[in-house]
């Protein structure tokens, strides 16, 4: 009755034997595959599992988690002292600007100064300092949010100018300084 359902369609017994065969071939070879790669996973968990390190595996599992735990609290702590830095850069003169010049016509050498030093906000003091034959006179003005109450002389806000690195500032403070005053004899 098979070989009625084969003929009909044209296809010989033979030929589905020898398919049958080749699929079954196949799938003991595919089978093979399977088993060796089973036993050589099974190696492998053998010799990690067995012996002295099947011992201590828990231990050294322990030790791993120990050990990302205090990674864990470092970060925390590095983060605490990034943010306390911060906070105090903030707070910390990190801007400054220099002016030397000569204050008075009799004098030069460019003796006379006025820095100023910022903090990252914009707050801080410009330190003027005149130096003339009679004494050195020194003068420290507050600067809050890039402003000062008191009146700036030109070096003065040219120093501020330059803490704060507004355009031209800098060029401006060379080019005063590379100007010699006319000294007569």
């Amino acid at each position: 009755m098979e070989t009625k359902i084969f003929e009909s369609i044209g296809i010989s017994t033979d030929w589905v034997v020898i398919l049958l065969i080749v699929i079954i071939f196949l799938q003991f070879i595919w089978i093979l595959t399977i088993i060796s790669k089973y036993n050589k996973l099974n190696k492998r968990l053998s010799k990690f599992t067995t012996g002295k390190d099947a011992a201590n595996l828990e231990e050294v599992i322990t030790k791993r988690f120990s050990e990302i735990r205090q990674i864990v609290k470092n970060e925390k702590q590095q983060n605490r002292d990034i943010d306390l830095i911060n906070d105090k850069f903030l707070t910390t003169f990190c801007k400054i600007g220099l002016v030397k010049y000569d204050a008075f016509k009799e004098m030069s050498g460019k003796l006379s100064f006025s820095l100023a030093l910022l903090t990252e906000n914009h707050d801080g003091i410009i330190i003027t300092s005149m130096h003339s034959r009679e004494g050195c006179f020194t003068y420290c003005k507050e600067v809050t949010n890039e402003e000062s109450y008191y009146v700036l002389s030109e070096e003065e806000r040219l120093a501020l100018n330059v803490a704060m690195g507004k355009d031209g500032a800098k060029e401006a403070a060379k080019e005063r300084e590379e100007r010699k005053p006319e000294i007569g004899y």
